[in-house]
């Protein structure tokens, strides 16, 4: 199982917009959010209250080929294969974690290296990597940043 967790600045920036159409792209995905509410699971997804572990959820989801987390707290946790950032001003305490350990931030550019390194953590070809960085409103860059400098 791959993880993919889907971060954000605050409520209401797109995370589970984003979640859904990751799951509509990778197939085997299922949708997991860590919030406030009590556990259900419904047309979202499933929702876990803060405080479960990944231990548990991964235990319930072994059949999933990628476990797409919604949730920032989560990253004190785990170091999934891929974190995706969007960002909004006034951010709430938990987005520090999730903005530092960002593979994909909306609205910035990633590096071919690092989508070449996404593809591989990931096992997705390279343009599927395109595809989610472009749904989460980044973009891909067609050569390497480090060229550059």
């Amino acid at each position: 199982m791959k993880v993919i967790v889907v971060s954000g600045a605050r409520s209401n920036v797109g995370k589970t917009q984003l979640a859904h159409a990751l799951c509509k792209l990778l197939p085997g995905a299922v949708h997991v959010k860590i919030g406030h509410h009590a556990r259900k699971s419904g047309k979202d997804g499933y929702l876990y209250p803060m405080g479960t572990g990944f231990s548990g959820i991964a235990a319930e989801h072994t059949g999933a080929s990628f476990l797409i987390i919604e949730s920032n707290r989560i990253l004190e946790e785990i170091t999934p294969e891929c974190v995706i950032y969007l960002p909004a001003e006034d951010p709430k305490p938990s987005a520090e974690i999730a903005i530092k350990k960002a593979d994909i931030i909306r609205g910035e550019s990633v590096p071919v290296s690092k989508i070449s390194l996404l593809a591989e953590r990931l096992g997705c070809d390279e343009t599927v990597i395109r595809e989610i960085v472009e749904l989460a409103g980044a973009t891909a860059d067609n050569k390497d940043l480090k060229e550059d400098a």
